[in-house]
């Protein structure tokens, strides 16, 4: 059924050529995306007590409520989770949210993210006919 849904709706199916598996596209990214000269810059002083924003219960609950549709990151936390808990989670992610304003890191699970594979052709023959996409939680996309 599916099949004759997807036909219908012009949507394909993605065809993965032989030889392209999870292992061989997570060390291509790794390939390409490392940088032998990176090192770690440090960590920068700009919370000062003069500044200090914080998001306000109304703010956060607009901004819940206008979340769109998008993927889940690695917490698995749906956009329509949030959309439709806005009303309770407003004040605690309005508090939480103006504690990371006012922190000088970000939690590492909001920088964490899934890399899904889009290929760039309609028939990928090799790894760089891949596209990797990271995905991350919907909440460290609203902050």
């Amino acid at each position: 059924m599916w099949a004759a849904v997807r036909e219908l709706t012009c949507r394909k199916q993605e065809i993965v050529s032989v030889g392209v598996d999870a292992t061989a596209l997570n060390n291509n990214y790794a390939c390409i995306s490392a940088d032998n000269t990176y090192s770690t810059p440090l960590l920068k002083q700009s919370v000062t007590p003069i500044f200090s924003p914080s998001i306000s219960e109304e703010r956060m609950f607009k901004i819940l409520d206008k979340l769109n549709p998008t993927s889940t990151g690695m917490d698995q936390l749906p956009a329509w989770f949030l959309r439709l808990g806005a009303p309770i989670f407003c004040k605690p992610l309005a508090n939480l949210i103006s504690l990371l304003f006012n922190t000088p890191m970000v939690p590492l699970q909001l920088k964490q993210a899934r890399i899904c594979h889009v290929p760039k052709f309609s028939n990928p023959m090799q790894l760089s006919d891949f596209r990797p996409i990271s995905v991350t939680a919907v909440l460290s996309r609203v902050t």
